[in-house]
């Protein structure tokens, strides 16, 4: 394969399970990659997830340096300076009436869809990430053979995602992981991490390589696309691990 420039990953269903940790595999992998080029992890998810179920993970002497995570549908970028995560940059927060809308328009569309409105669910459903609402239809703590059975094809929470921007026109709405649909401000997406990634290191987005599960229209990593960026979709972290395996040889090669 031709080895990439930087590479960005997923986190949900690309390097770990919904909600889990990542594998040692996938862990080791990572570190080496990371070793040869600069590397981000670009999630709907916040930051104090990221640093609980992944960076965590790391060793203490790993160089995080050219380390950069990207949390909420890439409102916020982090990078590791000075031995601390530093904020790279932070779009400004839904305002509360904002929130108030999102919050109000994806609980009448859940009343809306039977499919929804009763489908059992394990703990938190509606999450504010400050510039980003999340609706996880089966609760964050649920089990993790609910969050990847109840809607596999995607197909229920497009629906959900379609009869949900007719009450939203102005917010981008976007599927990810096993069962999250997330709501942002229009332009508030992964695609603005991408070009926010290749102008800070001087290179185009075509130099770079993507890789995810939700590369599927109205999946939140089909944004990205329209960068221009190298995409690989997978189907689980084991796919991954093949990719990462792929880069990891012709860095080694390219380098001989």
């Amino acid at each position: 394969m031709r080895v990439p420039r930087a590479i960005l990953f997923d986190l949900d269903e690309t390097l770990a399970e919904s909600f889990r940790p990542p594998t040692h595999g996938i862990l080791t992998r990572f570190v080496r990659i990371l070793a040869h080029m600069p590397t981000a992890i670009i999630t709907g998810g916040s930051f104090t997830r990221v640093e609980h179920d992944f960076l965590k993970s790391m060793s203490d002497n790993q160089d995080r340096s050219n380390l950069f995570i990207f949390t909420n549908s890439a409102a916020e970028c982090h990078t590791f300076k000075d031995g601390f995560w530093q904020v790279e940059y932070a779009i400004d927060e839904l305002s509360p009436a904002e929130k108030g809308q999102i919050i109000k328009a994806i609980e009448e569309t859940i009343a809306d869809m039977p499919e929804f409105a009763y489908a059992r669910f394990w703990g938190e459903r509606i999450s504010d990430r400050g510039a980003q609402i999340a609706y996880t239809v089966v609760g964050l703590d649920a089990p993790q053979e609910e969050k990847m059975s109840w809607d596999p094809d995607h197909t229920k929470r497009l629906r959900f995602r379609d009869a949900l921007a007719k009450k939203l026109p102005g917010f981008e709405i976007l599927i990810g992981g096993a069962s999250t649909i997330d709501v942002t401000r229009a332009g508030v997406d992964k695609s603005h991490g991408v070009q926010w990634l290749a102008k800070h290191l001087g290179i185009s987005a075509q130099e770079m390589l993507y890789v995810g599960d939700a590369l599927f229209p109205g999946g939140n990593d089909y944004v990205v696309m329209e960068t221009g960026i190298q995409t690989r979709r997978v189907d689980g972290p084991h796919e991954t691990a093949a990719i990462m395996d792929e880069i990891i040889a012709a860095s080694a090669a390219k380098k001989n």
